[in-house]
C-alpha cells in the first residue's frame, strides 16, 4: 500500500512538473491529482523540492530504460540510433519544463536537483556510447572518441529536443547528420577530437 501510493505521487508530479513551470506546481494540487490528504503527502515528501527530484530521476530512469532497450534490440545499427535519436528527443522534450526549472539561473532549486539531472543525462550518455561502439567495432562508423562523440550526440538531441519534441522530421536530419559525421568525417589512424568538428555544429 505505501509503496503503491508512493509510486502514485511520483508519477502525478511525474505529470504536473511536466506540464507545467516548477513555480506554477504546488504541493496542493499534487495531493488532489494523486487522491491524497496533503498531510499525507508530506508524510512521503517533506519539501516540493524533495518530490521534484524524485519525481525527474524517475522520469529520466524511464528515458534510459527504453532507450536501453531500443539500444539492444537486434536491428541493424543505424536504424537503432535512429529509433534512440527519435526516443531521445521525444521523451527529453517532454521534460523541457522540468529541465528549465533545474538549469535556469533564477531556480529556487539547489544542487541536488542538478546533481540528478546530471546522472540522468550521464546513463544516456553511456547508452549512446554504447550503440556508438558497436558501430565503430563492427566497421560501420570509424574511428573515433566515443565519450566525446556521445556527449556531442546527446548535447545536439537536447539543444533539439527542446523546441523539437516529437517531430519525425527534426529526428531524421540529426541523425542523417550524425552518421554522415561518423561514417565520413572520423576515419583515421587513431581516435581524434577532430572528428567532432562537425557534429559540433548540433550544439
Amino acid at each position: 500500500m505505501f509503496a503503491r501510493r508512493r509510486q502514485r505521487i511520483v508519477q502525478t508530479a511525474v505529470r504536473l512538473f511536466t506540464e507545467y513551470p516548477y513555480a506554477n506546481v504546488h504541493m496542493d494540487a499534487i495531493a488532489a491529482a494523486a487522491s491524497v490528504a496533503k498531510p499525507t503527502l508530506y508524510r512521503y515528501f517533506a519539501t516540493k523540492e524533495a518530490l521534484f527530484i524524485e519525481a525527474l530521476e524517475c522520469a529520466l530512469e524511464e528515458v534510459r530504460h527504453e532507450v536501453h532497450g531500443l539500444r539492444a534490440g537486434a536491428d541493424p545499427v543505424e536504424d537503432r540510433l535512429r529509433q534512440v535519436v527519435a526516443c531521445v528527443l521525444d521523451r527529453i522534450g517532454g521534460l523541457t519544463p522540468a529541465i528549465r526549472a533545474v538549469e535556469g539561473q533564477s531556480s529556487d532549486l539547489g544542487e541536488r536537483s542538478r546533481t540528478a539531472l546530471r546522472h540522468g543525462f550521464s546513463a544516456l550518455k553511456d547508452e549512446i556510447g554504447a550503440l556508438l561502439a558497436e558501430g565503430a567495432d563492427t566497421g560501420m562508423f570509424g574511428r573515433f572518441d566515443v565519450e566525446v562523440v556521445a556527449l556531442v550526440v546527446l548535447g545536439g538531441i537536447r539543444m533539439a529536443a527542446h523546441s523539437n519534441a516529437g517531430n519525425r522530421d527534426v529526428a531524421d536530419a540529426v541523425t542523417d547528420f550524425l552518421l554522415n559525421g561518423l561514417r565520413n568525417r572520423c576515419s583515421g589512424p587513431a581516435p581524434t577530437l577532430d572528428c567532432t568538428s562537425d557534429l559540433g555544429a548540433l550544439i
